[in-house]
């Protein structure tokens, strides 16, 4: 675990999930295969069964509750999804660890817009950028859609920024990102998170790209000003259920508030509110006055 991030270390374990998809890859390819007679296999994946030895839910009854059977072989036990916000502070080192103005330009509309990085470095000139209305089109990763989402001010001065320095290609329809060593090239995934992990080398830290999305909803649903379904919308979440992971405090807040609470004095007696006689309320309850 970093004891900066209180992350694990990429590539050191895999996650429930990750496990429980291969698993589901893996079986669904061998009963395909058993099921085209391409040869004397077995599934290697053991399929959940009920005790009758049937599969579970095939005739559930809509009208009657689910009932829950132990886990097939393998699979794993998935904990509550959580989300993996960056906090202010450290966030603001990560900023200033970064080392051009396009690292710059991309974390502002990571942290701002909300997007996927790929969502983002699919950006092309022209026809996703409009800076007079600070709003970004990009093709969501689900759907596919060319959707529009908002992005900050900060975001558009990097990028102007970027531009006039470093001067990257500019076609029209062409890619906005493009990388700083040797021959122009289109920014990748993997080349945007290498700057990631050169910031987090110098901090000793493991942040992650996608973390950077979890800390633009963060603060969305931190402001009063959003609802739910604003921010849904700005995630392009599916379902608000999604969203609604984002809403969890974190340890770190709900540890300060607890210290807090114990170190707030205790009234010694009943507490009036200004709004009442305090006289007439202790002669009411028979309190001394």
């Amino acid at each position: 675990m970093n004891p900066i991030t209180g992350k694990a270390s990429p590539g050191t374990t895999y996650a429930a999930r990750t496990i429980n998809h291969q698993l589901s890859v893996l079986f669904g390819f061998y009963e395909w295969a058993c099921a085209a007679d391409l040869g004397p296999l077995v599934n290697p994946v053991p399929a959940q069964r009920t005790r009758a030895g049937g599969r579970v839910a095939a005739h559930h009854n809509p009208m009657e509750d689910f009932v829950i059977h132990q886990r097939a072989t393998y699979r794993q036990k998935t904990p509550r999804p959580t989300w993996r916000a960056i906090p202010d502070d450290a966030a603001d080192a990560l900023f200033g660890a970064l080392r051009s103005h396009r690292d710059r330009a991309l974390v502002s509309f990571w942290l701002s817009s909300g997007a996927r990085a790929t969502e983002l470095l699919g950006l092309c000139h022209g026809t996703d950028l409009d800076a007079g209305a600070n709003t970004i089109t990009v093709v969501s990763k689900g759907s596919r859609l060319r959707e529009t989402i908002p992005a900050s001010v900060d975001s558009f001065v990097w990028l102007a920024l970027y531009l006039r320095a470093e001067r990257p290609p500019a076609q029209a329809g062409g890619p906005v990102w493009w990388t700083r060593q040797g021959a122009p090239r289109p920014l990748t995934y993997h080349a945007a998170r290498a700057v990631l992990q050169r910031a987090n080398a110098a901090l000793g830290t493991n942040w992650t790209l996608h973390d950077l999305r979890h800390t633009a909803a963060a603060r969305l649903l931190a402001d009063p000003a959003f609802t739910l379904f604003d921010v849904q919308t700005i995630l392009r979440h599916a379902s608000v259920s999604t969203t609604q992971i984002y809403t969890q405090p974190r340890m770190e807040d709900l540890v300060a508030k607890v210290l807090e609470h114990h170190a707030r004095p205790r009234p010694t007696g009943p507490v009036i509110e200004p709004a009442y006689d305090e006289a007439m309320v202790r002669e009411l309850l028979g309190l001394p006055a």
